[in-house]
């Protein structure tokens, strides 16, 4: 009798260890994913060339040696890049997104970024700026660095009418990601 009824308590607690594992799957794999940045943007102007990359606190010295360390104490999360090309031009825009978790940490980078130089940029983020060949701006808790892919062969600075274009479309996909509770 009481080897029937251990048993049935392991029974029971297999059948319930089954169902827990099922709920937490369930709902990982059924949460609402609202990154634009990992679906594409979807420009009408730009056609975005390759995969987006992501990356991480423990990969980001692997994309940008050196300068990690100006992102890593200002609260950095996530990195996203893209790289675009406007049809019937032969330029590649750059498109980098830093997830910052805060917009202070975001704002901290974008003054590290534009203490020298360039130009107030209206209408596009919570601030944005310009130095003619390369845009940045900041919005929530993002800063995004808009300019020429370094990695293509061509030295063809893409025109800067292009790139405000390509940043008021990421300022808009920018906008709105939804902010997590207490930003």
């Amino acid at each position: 009798m009481a080897k029937t009824g251990l048993s049935h308590m392991y029974l029971k607690i297999f059948f319930l260890s089954i169902f827990l594992m099922a709920a937490v799957l369930s709902a990982g794999c059924c949460l609402r994913h609202e990154n634009p940045f990992l679906y594409g943007a979807g420009f009408k102007e730009f056609v975005q060339r390759g995969p987006t990359e992501v990356y991480n606190r423990d990969t980001l010295f692997d994309y940008m040696d050196g300068e990690a360390e100006v992102y890593l104490p200002q609260g950095f999360s996530l990195l996203y890049t893209a790289r675009y090309r406007k049809p019937g031009t032969d330029t590649v825009v750059l498109v980098e997104a830093y997830d910052m978790g805060t917009s202070t940490g975001a704002q901290g980078i974008f003054d590290v970024y534009t203490r020298k130089g360039g130009a107030k940029v209206e209408g596009i983020g919570n601030t944005a700026w310009t130095d003619k060949a390369v845009v940045l701006f900041q919005r929530n808790r993002y800063f995004v660095r808009v300019g020429p892919d370094p990695t293509e062969p061509t030295d063809t600075v893409p025109p800067l009418n292009d790139l405000m274009l390509l940043c008021r479309s990421m300022d808009h996909v920018v906008s709105l990601i939804r902010q997590p509770e207490g930003f």
